[in-house]
């Protein structure tokens, strides 16, 4: 069987490093890379997976460097074009996608046509705020076999008239990362970053809010850095935002606020592993990216989510919630911080994107693979709008894998 696997960002690679790892050591699986992985302006991050001693099949070279809609959608024209191409040369038999981003349509278009099967992971997950909610069902709609992180995403995909035996409930990819990799300390961290290891650390990712329209993307921004100068004794780690509309804006600003202090830094790309490790050493997790929901309570480390961007997604209680004015995110950067009883909560919180407390979510997915049947079942779908739980692939749960 030839499985392709497809990633175009750091996030959506540091989710799938280990599950692309174990298919290519079983020898089914094909990497093709592009996106903002291949470019300069987002750290160049096809390095990180040459580095990983991954085996890149093809790559794809599309992002117009903009982040206007007009370059975005001709971005995804390109890309539509090279995939075409790519599947002439060599037909797989599967492909794997993740998540929302818009560059997904390209490789779902081209599956949809050339009639190959697609396994979609993190489907059913909702994040009201983004144009990705879109893109995402979209997907789900498209493929063939759903991956999903909980339950309660699960019957949300059955919800949109997915036939249940469809649906394996594995957990989140990104959980494997934290029970996989060797975390740095503060000590080391401080060497590789050169940050002050005895100051504690705010560690802040942002991402454009691409369906708001009560807030502008600069003032929403400006809105969080004037809450992070309530914090002079923290050094703050910012990390830049993805490729989308507006993400020049916020690394503008976020520019600014750093020229003019010393305890305020910001990195392009850390990596999967520096990136964990700075949340793993952090006091708390401030932003609206999805690791804050995902990774840190797994690392019991608080997180305050602002604004809509992950609205809707399932999170554990470490995640304080927050809207996109100063005085809310200053009170709950403080909350996260000095209130003990919160503290406490956190330790102990439980994360609900890792069911099986394990982390092994590229055991279970190389599992349903290796007893997937490509046949006129799973490529001729129908609605079917009632949920039947009892269908849902839980077999794994037995430690089959």
């Amino acid at each position: 069987m030839k499985i392709f696997i497809f990633t175009f960002a750091r996030s959506e690679y540091g989710l799938l490093k280990w599950t692309v790892k174990a298919f290519q050591e079983a020898g089914i699986g094909k990497l093709i890379v592009g996106g903002a992985h291949l470019s300069r302006f987002f750290g160049h991050t096809e390095k990180e997976i040459i580095e990983d001693g991954l085996n890149i099949d093809y790559r794809v070279d599309f992002l117009i460097d903009s982040d206007s809609p007009v370059s975005l959608s001709k971005s995804v024209g390109i890309s539509t074009v090279s995939i075409a191409q790519i599947f002439s040369i060599e037909k797989p038999d599967v492909v794997v996608i993740l998540g929302d981003r818009y560059e997904l349509l390209s490789v779902v278009t081209n599956a949809v046509l050339h009639r190959i099967p697609i396994i979609h992971i993190a489907g059913g997950e909702l994040t009201y705020g983004l144009i990705d909610e879109q893109i995402r069902h979209a997907a789900t709609k498209a493929s063939h076999i759903h991956i999903v992180s909980a339950e309660k995403y699960a019957e949300n995909v059955s919800k949109m008239g997915e036939e249940d035996w469809r649906i394996h409930v594995l957990g989140s990819p990104g959980v494997e990362n934290i029970y996989r990799l060797d975390l740095l300390d503060k000590e080391e961290l401080s060497e590789v970053l050169k940050i002050d290891y005895r100051k504690p650390i705010i560690l802040v990712t942002y991402h454009p809010v691409t369906l708001e329209t009560k807030i502008s993307t600069r003032g929403q921004i400006r809105n969080l850095l004037a809450a992070l100068e309530n914090f002079k004794d923290h050094q703050i780690i910012f990390t830049s935002p993805g490729a989308e509309s507006d993400s020049s804006i916020i690394v503008e600003e976020i520019r600014k606020f750093i020229s003019k202090r010393d305890n305020a830094y910001l990195f392009k790309s850390l990596g999967a592993r520096l990136y964990l490790s700075v949340m793993k050493n952090s006091e708390v997790v401030v932003g609206n990216s999805s690791s804050g929901i995902i990774e840190a309570p797994s690392l019991k480390v608080p997180t305050v989510n602002i604004g809509d961007r992950q609205k809707g997604r399932i999170s554990a209680e470490s995640v304080l919630h927050c809207g996109y004015s100063m005085n809310e995110i200053k009170s709950s950067i403080e909350k996260a911080l000095y209130d003990e009883n919160f503290k406490k909560l956190v330790r102990n919180v439980k994360n609900p994107y890792d069911p099986y407390g394990d982390g092994n979510f590229s055991g279970r997915l190389l599992k349903v693979v290796e007893n997937l049947v490509i046949d006129e079942k799973l490529l001729r779908k129908r609605l079917d709008f009632e949920v039947r739980k009892e269908e849902w692939n839980y077999f794994l749960k037995r430690g089959d894998t």
